[in-house]
């Protein structure tokens, strides 16, 4: 079985993303950069590499992506740093997944990256302005790649338990949360879905079982 792997497998979403294809019966190689975090993983059942967006060599990204089915882009960030590594870790891993031959590529972005959604009120600081832009330019150039990718733009992020239902949409909805757990099966559910291929949702909490809001927003014209 190819596996998929997991870029950011051990923050907050990222690891539940790895819990559920796991779940699921997929094979998966996680991606972390803190080899303390690595007995997580394995416990998982996750094949585990350690590699750093920034630092690590490039040909070690490709060796890890050589064979896999897809690779998800959890990755982001932390406190302190540069939104850049938002950008430019996308752009890395987007190059070593094409010399690796891997086809399919999914990101998580932020709510509104690609509808042009205004930062206002307590939002629109110089960090969330800077991070947007980074997304922004991240998004572009995934929808350059040639590969088949999809992009999540989920709300504000809750580690409330997961409800199993959305709203999701190709068009603009209106800013609201989603718990983690959600994100991790939406994205199960779009790399079930050939039709998801080439779309950016948006993603936020809802009534709609997932299954059912990403099979209806994928044929949705």
């Amino acid at each position: 079985m190819s596996p998929i792997v997991v870029i950011g497998a051990h923050g907050r979403t990222g690891l539940l993303i790895v819990k559920a294809l796991i779940a699921r019966g997929d094979a998966v190689v996680a991606t972390i950069r803190n080899p303390k975090h690595m007995a997580v993983l394995v416990k998982l059942g996750a094949e585990t590499v350690v590699l750093d967006l920034s630092a690590s060599p490039f040909d070690e990204w490709v060796h890890a992506l050589t064979g896999a089915d897809a690779a998800v882009f959890a990755a982001g960030s932390a406190t302190g740093e540069s939104s850049a590594l938002d950008r430019t870790g996308t752009l890395r891993t987007l190059r070593a997944a094409i010399k690796a031959g891997v086809g399919r590529y999914v990101s998580i972005a932020s709510i509104g990256a690609s509808t042009g959604m205004k930062l206002a009120g307590a939002w629109a600081t110089a960090e969330m302005v800077d991070y947007y832009k980074q997304k922004r330019a991240a998004n572009k150039a995934i929808r350059a790649s040639g590969l088949d990718w999809t992009i999540l733009e989920p709300g504000e992020l809750t580690d409330a338990r997961g409800t199993g239902k959305v709203q999701l949409s190709t068009e603009a909805i209106e800013t609201g949360s989603i718990p983690r757990a959600d994100v991790a099966a939406a994205v199960v559910a779009v790399l079930a879905n050939a039709r998801t291929i080439g779309k950016t949702f948006q993603l936020v909490g809802g009534k709609t079982p997932i299954i059912e809001a990403v099979a209806a927003a994928a044929n949705a014209r």
